[in-house]
C-alpha cells in the first residue's frame, strides 16, 4: 500500500465530524433514542432483498411534540415462494411513537423509548392476523465526535403468540459525508433464536437528503439481505 494511500486514509479519520445533521433509523436494525423535532416530517424508505422475498419499506416520522414523535410503518412484500395466491402485498401497517427519556451530553448519553401497535390489514398470507405490540428500549453512548455505540432491548407481543424478545448492538463512526456501522442483532423466543451480523453505510446528500446501503447474513440461521435506502427531512 503506498504512503499517498495511507496519508489519504488517515486524512479522512481525522476530518470526520460527529454524525450528520440528519440521523436516521435505517439502514441499522438499532433504533436511534433521537426524536424528530417539532413540525419536521422524516421519511425513511429503502428496498430489502433476500434469497425468496424483498421488501419495500416506509417509514414516516412526524414530530408532533418535543420528545415525541409519531411513526406510521409500512412493508409492500414480494414472496416468490406463495405459488397459490398474489404474490405481493403490504404487510401489516404499525402505528408508533417514540419518546426521549434523557438527552444528557455530560454523560455522553441518550435514552428512548419506541413503541408500536400492529393493526392486522394484511392478507391472511402476509398477516400476522391478530393485534401486536412491538417495544424497544433504545440507548446510545458517544464514544468521542465521530464514533458511538448503540444497543435495543425489546419485546414484540401478540394475542395469541408468546412474547419475542429482541435485541442489538451496534457501532458507528462518521467519515465526513459518510457514516459506517457494523452491528449484531437478533430475537429470541421459548420456539425459536435467531442471531444476525449487518454492516452497511450512509451517505449524507446534504443536511436533509440521505442515502444508505447495508448487507447481512444470519450466524444460525440462513438469512441473508441487501438494502439500498433513501431518507429525507422535511420543515
Amino acid at each position: 500500500m503506498s504512503n499517498k494511500f495511507l496519508i489519504f486514509l488517515f486524512l479522512i479519520f481525522q476530518s470526520s465530524t460527529i454524525y450528520s445533521q440528519l440521523t436516521t433509523d435505517r439502514p441499522s436494525q438499532t433504533d436511534s433514542p433521537l426524536v424528530i423535532e417539532t413540525g419536521y416530517v422524516q421519511i425513511e424508505t429503502g428496498v430489502s432483498v433476500e434469497e425468496t422475498q424483498s421488501k419495500i419499506n416506509s417509514l414516516f416520522r412526524i414530530g408532533i411534540l418535543n420528545g415525541v414523535e409519531l411513526r406510521i410503518n409500512s412493508n409492500y412484500i414480494i414472496n416468490d415462494e406463495i405459488s397459490y395466491q398474489k404474490k405481493s402485498s403490504f404487510g401489516d401497517f404499525e402505528l408508533g411513537s417514540k419518546f426521549k427519556i434523557l438527552d444528557n451530553d455530560q454523560i455522553n448519553t441518550n435514552i428512548g423509548f419506541l413503541t408500536y401497535l400492529s393493526i392486522p390489514t394484511a392478507p391472511e398470507v402476509f398477516s400476522n392476523n391478530e393485534y401486536g405490540f412491538l417495544n424497544k428500549l433504545l440507548v446510545t453512548h458517544n464514544l468521542n465526535p465521530d464514533s458511538q455505540i448503540g444497543y435495543n432491548i425489546g419485546y414484540n407481543k401478540f394475542i395469541n403468540y408468546d412474547v419475542k424478545y429482541t435485541y442489538s448492538i451496534f457501532y458507528g463512526k462518521s467519515l465526513g459525508p459518510f457514516s459506517v456501522f457494523f452491528e449484531f442483532f437478533g430475537d429470541s423466543s421459548s420456539e425459536t433464536s435467531n442471531s444476525t451480523f449487518d454492516s452497511g453505510l450512509t451517505y449524507l446528500l446534504d443536511n436533509d437528503k440521505q442515502l444508505d446501503l447495508s448487507i447481512g447474513k444470519g450466524l444460525n440461521n440462513d438469512l441473508f439481505f441487501v438494502t439500498l435506502g433513501f431518507s429525507i427531512r422535511i420543515n
